[in-house]
């Protein structure tokens, strides 16, 4: 039996680029009639010449438009030492193209590196272009597009600088925290067997109206009506803002932490912080959940690669999204728990009158803060209309935050914050005037509580027993990697040499380590792990690894391969005995748990 067109090509895409295999799936044949080809037949010469003029020292080629992939086999004919990230806005176009026509080499293509397909897989392509290119980045649009979209061409271009920066940014913030970050993903993993997920809450308080409160000066002038709103509302603590409410005498249906810095030992010093339900991330600072003396909810976030790995979780089953401040995360839980509304306290987002933060709040020194605030650079505009003192941090902070606030169209918000900077979809009411809209809803007082004893979560043992057996095979195999890494340093020791005396013996030295190579890096635990605990250093491998594979010269790509995967392989080294002791630790805590439990059941 002969397979067909689509068929063929399926199977292809399947194999490299199961995302768009998806989505093509799930499309209609009924509306390929309606979209039509526009590339000609015959190579278009005149085209491919003002592609050459684009094309710069890059070895990264970003093609807006597939049609019938007829302009992207010239493409990679003419530029054989580059990789061509290929992106289709009209998914329907690509489904007619894989249905009329067998792409099956231009599908298996090695430099065809990365293929998305409509607007929701744009993001995924930008990643991937971020994961993957040095410095210059040469940007080619079918002339379909170049004729009927310049318009759009020109806002991708923006989303991508866009999406870039914030890459770049979340790399450098992965790096700044990777230890902390990476030692809390192990450590939590057996808090996160034997609690239940804030999935597991889902909507449980559908309809009902959250406050967030943050640490901001405002908050302190709100403090006497949060006590007269607590019987009407969830109150959700994020951070820091613990402090002042139950410095003031005001328990938080839930307190949220996802910070993973060590200060937050100075948040929690209290008992009574740390008798309040709290909701913890994976990225959170670990002691804090061993010290909470309350029920405990905890979420894995959606950056989370290790716990994803080690709980056999996709992002898709997560509900929470890092953001710029645990406010963000705060607001997340009170969607996930079913709030219609939702009203921001203490979320200043400056420095209004001169304030870092609200009275009570004391994990930092004063001298820290008030340098801070006298060296902040930016104005922002009010809820008076007037302007407030602001830094770059509290920017991000506010872009992210109104950012999340768009995302959720269905809630309603509520700025409370008197003093505080204008959030755009969330305006400004005084906190007087939303006691009165409230005064006929409740909430009991210890309901999240409740709800996490009422749910008595059994714990899975077989999940257990399998996260155990992952940590243990990965500690033995570290051991592995170390020793095969010493195997790999003594072949590139004389890779450079042979290369320029015995080319054809460098040439199998070249094939061996990057099969080598390969099985370390293709270890499923291997990215999560080593992504997590040295961000920047894998990023910067995989930035250069294009000019590595497409290079053909000899010397040239063993010189490459001996400077770059040398120091990486030297960076992976150095981090095995930190990863150790984190992985023997995670697998004592987890053994401990399962002790305490075994004894808690006999006793029973």
């Amino acid at each position: 039996m002969t397979l067909s067109h689509l068929q063929l090509n399926h199977t292809i895409l399947k194999q490299r680029f199961p995302h768009v295999a998806s989505k093509i799936n799930k499309l209609p044949d009924n509306e390929l009639s309606i979209h039509l080809f526009n590339e000609p037949f015959e190579k278009d010469t005149a085209w491919l010449g003002a592609v050459e003029g684009s094309i710069g020292n890059g070895k990264i080629i970003f093609v807006y438009g597939f049609e019938r992939g007829l302009s992207i086999a010239d493409l990679l004919e003419l530029y054989p030492d580059h990789w061509l990230f290929v992106y289709e806005p009209d998914e329907q176009l690509f489904r007619k193209a894989v249905t009329e026509y067998d792409l099956s080499l231009l599908l298996r293509h090695p430099n065809l590196y990365w293929l998305s397909t409509g607007e929701s897989q744009l993001n995924m392509m930008f990643h991937m272009l971020c994961s993957y290119m040095l410095e210059d980045l040469s940007f080619v649009a079918l002339r379909k597009y170049l004729s009927d979209d310049m318009e759009i061409l020109r806002k991708v271009k923006e989303q991508f600088q866009d999406y870039r920066q914030s890459f770049l940014i979340d790399k450098h913030t992965e790096n700044r925290f990777r230890e902390e970050w990476t030692r809390n993903f192990l450590y939590h993993l057996s808090d996160g067997l034997y609690t239940p997920s804030i999935e597991q809450l889902f909507y449980a308080f559908e309809g009902a109206t959250a406050v967030v409160v943050s640490s901001g000066p405002s908050l302190q002038e709100d403090i006497e009506w949060l006590k007269k709103l607590r019987p009407h509302v969830l109150i959700i603590s994020a951070g820091s803002s613990i402090q002042a409410l139950v410095k003031h005498g005001i328990r938080p249906h839930l307190a949220v932490i996802m910070d993973g810095h060590p200060v937050n030992k100075k948040i929690f010093a209290s008992s009574e912080t740390r008798e309040q339900p709290l909701l913890f991330t994976s990225s959170s600072y670990y002691e804090i959940s061993d010290q909470n003396c309350a029920e405990k909810v905890h979420s894995i976030m959606k950056s989370d690669a290790v716990s994803q790995y080690f709980f056999g979780l996709s992002q898709d089953e997560l509900f929470i999204s890092p953001t710029e401040t645990v406010a963000g995360t705060a607001i997340q839980a009170a969607a996930c728990l079913g709030a219609k509304r939702i009203i921001l306290a203490g979320q200043d987002l400056s420095f209004p009158d001169n304030k870092f933060y609200s009275d009570g709040i004391e994990h930092f020194a004063a001298e820290t803060t008030g340098k801070k605030v006298q060296e902040a650079p930016k104005k922002v505009l009010n809820v008076k209309g007037t302007y407030n003192a602001t830094d770059e941090s509290f920017s991000l902070m506010k872009d992210g935050l109104e950012n999340l606030i768009s995302a959720l169209p269905k809630i309603e918000f509520v700025n409370s914050t008197r003093n505080g900077a204008v959030i755009e979809g969330a305006p400004f009411e005084p906190m007087e005037e939303i006691c009165e809209w409230l005064a006929s809803e409740h909430i009991d007082s210890d309901a999240i509580a409740d709800l996490i004893n009422k749910k008595n979560i059994v714990v899975d043992l077989n999940k257990v027993h399998d996260v155990r057996e992952k940590l243990v095979i990965t500690l033995e195999d570290l051991s592995n990697v170390r020793s095969e890494i010493v195997a790999i340093h003594k072949l590139m020791n004389k890779l450079r040499e042979f290369s320029r005396t015995k080319p054809a013996k460098a040439q199998n030295m070249v094939e061996s380590i990057e099969q080598m190579w390969g099985g370390i890096a293709n270890r499923k635990w291997f990215s999560p792990i080593f992504e997590s605990i040295m961000p920047i250093e894998i990023a910067r491998f995989d930035q250069v690894l294009p000019v590595i594979v497409t290079e053909h010269q000899l010397t040239r790509k063993s010189d490459l391969v001996y400077e770059h995967l040398g120091k990486l392989l030297q960076d992976i080294t150095k981090q095995i005995p930190t990863l150790e002791e984190m992985f023997s630790e995670s697998i004592r805590r987890l053994n401990k748990k399962t002790d305490s439990d075994v004894l808690v059941h006999t006793d029973i």
